[in-house]
């Protein structure tokens, strides 16, 4: 008698249904800041740098959307106001990036591949010009996380977004904290304002 060999098969709605699964989302809030309070500045106008700071090649921050220096500007643009008739301030983005690391290798017969980490750290700086681009004062705030990093570039990309995330998220603390240490005497608080200039108020549309 010949023998017949059968392969079970899941139905095909069942494969369908796996092919068609959407990655996980990212994790963490959205980089958005427009919901929080406005940090209004005593000065006529706020320029966003909007350089982009180059960590290099192993840089997974690039190529995000939005990119980590994005991110950072994001930021500067929903929390900062102008709110007054002189001077002026520039929100600059030192450092924007999620370097991959890999890690130390493990001794021993049964050590296995360590893999690698994803280094986040966003710095950025607020500073008060005056005339002749004279510099008034300044704030400065840096943070980093640490993510372990997958080996395939989708999931590695989702990692990254999720740590660019939660960085941005610490970053906005930090740099208020900062800002409200180190520049107290240029904000505007509560409902007193900086006297107009003749013919009205100069403020930047952020």
């Amino acid at each position: 008698m010949k023998r017949r060999h059968f392969l079970l098969l899941p139905p095909l709605g069942v494969l369908a249904g796996c092919a068609a699964s959407p990655p996980p989302a990212p994790e963490g809030p959205e980089i958005s800041y427009s919901y929080l309070p406005k940090l209004r500045l005593n000065v006529a106008s706020i320029d966003i740098d909007e350089t982009r700071p180059n960590a290099g090649p192993t840089d997974v921050g690039r190529s995000l959307r939005p990119s980590a220096a994005e991110a950072v500007q994001i930021m500067g643009r929903d929390r900062l106001a102008a709110f007054g008739t002189q001077h002026s301030a520039r929100f600059i983005t030192l450092r924007a990036a999620i370097l991959r690391e890999r890690l130390p290798s493990q001794s021993g017969i049964f050590a296995s591949d360590p893999g690698e980490r994803l280094n986040c750290t966003l710095t950025c700086r607020l500073e008060i010009r005056g005339a002749n681009d004279l510099r008034l004062g300044f704030a400065e705030a840096t943070v980093s996380r640490t993510a372990p990093s997958e080996s395939n570039l989708a999931a590695r990309e989702r990692t990254a977004t999720s740590l660019l995330r939660r960085a941005t998220f610490d970053l906005n603390t930090e740099f208020e904290f900062q800002l409200r240490r180190a520049l107290r005497d240029w904000l505007v608080e509560g409902e007193r304002a900086a006297p107009p200039p003749p013919g009205g108020v100069m403020r930047e549309s952020l």
